[in-house]
């Protein structure tokens, strides 16, 4: 049996081309059922091939006259050029056409009419699948899952991926601030977004350079907002890439659509490296100490009491009893009477004298500490809690598994530098949030300097609120 596919073109006059695409060959019994992926990818590239110089000759002949005075113009000449499709590399013959008078251009100046359809010579699905595996895979998986499903093993490469991502997430890094200011000018148009909580957290990628810093690190931001409804949106960035961290925060809101006079509740571990995140934030803001990090550290005290039962409190009642009605104060609200107690047990084990019992009073102190420091931060969790909402940066801690772990892979043996971090992270949390997608044929972005690479631009922008 063989089946024979061919096109059929009709163009606007209504002639008719017609030609043969593929060829299949197959024994009734004995090949496979169907066309193979090899054979489907073998159709694609022919179909996009024929499609593609169809659709060349059209522009050529649309920019055969000008558009002011409808002078014809004259052709320079013809060069080959091979542009990059999702089915495949395509070679197609560009004419050179030489300006008309009336635009007032130099003498002998000419322009290619194909660059104004496909600039850098790729088109938009392409680049757009590209940067979107990268920011979930490793670029060779990326590289090698598109080969392995579509005609693409001669158009793109492991280091060309890994350049697009570059390009695109630096498009996207002055696009989200141009974005912002647009929302802040249409807000008044738009109900703003209800944010229920807002953590950050950060994380630590090896370098790709230690020297001459042995152990380096590049030190990557991640934040994620809830809104009521069960939304969430994320935001990253390398800390040493950004101007300011709260102007990063006060874009990441705006271009939320969160309103200038809402109330952000964020979530604090009681570390500086938070400090430096939300630190200047236009919004007001009210911080939470983060549940979770209480809990851990009543944890740590329960196992050092936990292997003597026989220990008692000063006030007489078992001392893990004791420490238990510490927390369930703290969880209430309560925390000033239960920092009272945890002192009157700390300063009556800090006089016992003996090494089994240093660990403990030494994990009293350090709670006692931790509770002192970041009394301002406390409230009732058990009230929050019942009322559905978040006592806890778990959210924050999921974001960076979510940036960082799944695709920067801070376990295994990758190495970053600071500004490919920093891009990567914002593409990453932009196909993560759903905001990145192709833009059709149009003028392409232009990232400034020190991103900016002239011969590589990028299609993409962030979806309309």
């Amino acid at each position: 049996m063989r089946l024979i596919i061919e096109a059929h073109l009709v163009d606007d006059e209504g002639s008719t081309a017609r030609i043969q695409l593929s060829t299949i060959d197959r024994a009734s019994t004995t090949d496979p059922l169907g066309m193979s992926l090899a054979e489907g990818k073998a159709l694609l590239a022919a179909a996009q091939q024929y499609l593609v110089n169809s659709q060349c000759q059209g522009i050529a002949s649309a920019h055969a006259h000008c558009e002011r005075c409808d002078a014809r113009l004259g052709l320079k000449g013809w060069h080959q050029r091979q542009i990059k499709t999702v089915f495949g590399l395509v070679n197609v013959q560009s004419p050179r056409v030489r300006h008309c008078r009336c635009a007032n251009k130099p003498a002998g100046a000419s322009f290619s009419p194909l660059t104004l359809v496909v600039p850098t010579s790729m088109t938009p699905e392409l680049e757009y699948l590209q940067v979107k595996w990268a920011a979930h895979l490793s670029y060779a998986a990326a590289t090698a899952l598109l080969s392995e499903v579509l005609p693409t093993a001669d158009t793109i490469s492991v280091s060309g991926v890994q350049r697009r991502v570059r390009v695109v997430g630096a498009a996207l890094e002055h696009e989200s601030s141009r974005a912002a200011l647009s929302v802040t000018g249409a807000q008044h148009d738009q109900e703003p977004a209800q944010l229920a909580a807002l953590a950050v957290d950060s994380a630590w990628l090896k370098h790709c350079h230690p020297y001459p810093h042995q152990g380096r690190h590049v030190n990557l931001v991640a934040g994620r907002a809830c809104f009521e409804g069960g939304k969430t949106r994320l935001y990253a960035y390398v800390h040493n890439q950004v101007a300011s961290a709260a102007t990063r925060l006060d874009q990441f809101l705006t271009a939320s659509g969160v309103g200038q006079n809402d109330r952000v509740t964020i979530f604090t571990d009681g570390a500086g490296e938070f400090a430096k995140a939300v630190h200047g934030a236009s919004w007001p803001t009210r911080r939470i100490l983060d549940w979770f990090h209480i809990a851990m550290k009543f944890r740590a005290i329960d196992l050092t009491a936990g292997s003597r039962r026989d220990l008692l409190a000063p006030s007489g009642r078992n001392l893990c009893e004791e420490i238990a009605s510490c927390k369930w104060l703290v969880w209430h609200g309560k925390a000033t009477k239960a920092v009272a107690r945890l002192k009157h047990i700390c300063k009556a084990f800090e006089m016992v004298a003996g090494e089994p019992f240093f660990t403990l009073w030494m994990n009293l102190d350090r709670l006692i500490g931790y509770l002192e420091s970041n009394d301002r931060y406390l409230v009732n969790y058990r009230r929050r809690h019942y009322k559905g909402l978040p006592i806890s940066s778990s959210i924050a801690e999921s974001a960076v598994n979510e940036v960082v772990s799944w695709r920067m892979a801070k376990k295994r043996q990758m190495r970053w530098s600071d500004e490919g971090a920093h891009l990567l992270a914002q593409v990453r949390v932009r196909a993560i949030n759903g905001d990145l997608y192709p833009r059709a044929f149009a003028t392409p972005l232009r990232p400034p300097k020190p991103f900016h690479k002239p011969s590589n631009d990028a299609y993409f922008v962030l979806k309309a609120a």
